[in-house]
């Protein structure tokens, strides 16, 4: 037998594909995909097994890191909020206001940048087959009610100050959201290219919170 036949022979079973224990991927992987997942499918279709297997995982792999899916759902809401609610008062330490009315511009403009910076943050939040109590762990739990609550405050004493007519925060939240979500839609938006120019984020977020906050000006 020739020698490089022989060697070739003794060399086959570490040549050959092993099977081997599934690739160990890290919490923030698995986390940030289970957003997604529960963003796109909502939190009853979403499918663990499903996200096992798109990760090369075993099936059992998830349930065995995190519990069941309500605590994955949680570990994962609670991920993606605390990296959105850092670029929101990031932004907000940034701008530096020092006047209520300085601040409702900083919050329109910081809830601009948070959201186009976590989209999936949005599509979970506007999921209609998120129910209350999903919800509740979103707004309440993980500390994105407290900011609301605080712009709901601001909203009151910009209005009993005079400098504000009466608004509502559903009404800021979705006027914010929909400025925001110009730079998710970047097709769509190109089509007015031609009449405005490519869109710069830092002007558009610089027009767009001074279009709002002009709106609501008594």
């Amino acid at each position: 037998m020739p020698i490089y036949t022989k060697y070739l022979g003794l060399c086959q079973p570490f040549l050959m594909p092993q099977r081997g224990r599934p690739p160990l991927l890290s919490e923030e992987i698995i986390l940030d995909k289970a957003l997604e997942a529960f963003a796109t499918s909502g939190f009853a279709a979403m499918s663990v097994r499903a996200l096992n297997a798109e990760l090369g995982l075993s099936h059992e792999t998830i349930s065995k890191r995190f519990g069941p899916k309500s605590e994955l759902f949680r570990a994962a809401v609670s991920r993606g909020v605390q990296h959105l609610i850092s670029d929101f008062n990031q932004e907000i330490s940034r701008l530096a206001p020092t006047t209520d009315i300085e601040l409702l511009r900083a919050i329109v403009r910081a809830f601009m940048v948070a959201s186009s910076r976590h989209p999936t943050m949005g599509q979970l939040l506007h999921h209609e087959s998120i129910n209350d109590e999903q919800r509740e762990v979103l707004l309440s739990d993980m500390g994105l009610g407290d900011l609301i609550n605080d712009a709901v405050a601001l909203l009151a004493r910009l209005h009993e100050a005079g400098v504000i007519r009466q608004t509502k925060i559903r009404e800021l939240w979705f006027l914010a959201q929909a400025a925001s979500e110009l730079l998710l839609h970047r097709q769509l938006s190109q089509m007015f290219d031609p009449f405005d120019g490519p869109v710069n984020p830092d002007e558009l977020f610089d027009r767009m919170t001074d279009t709002i906050v002009r709106g609501l000006l008594a």
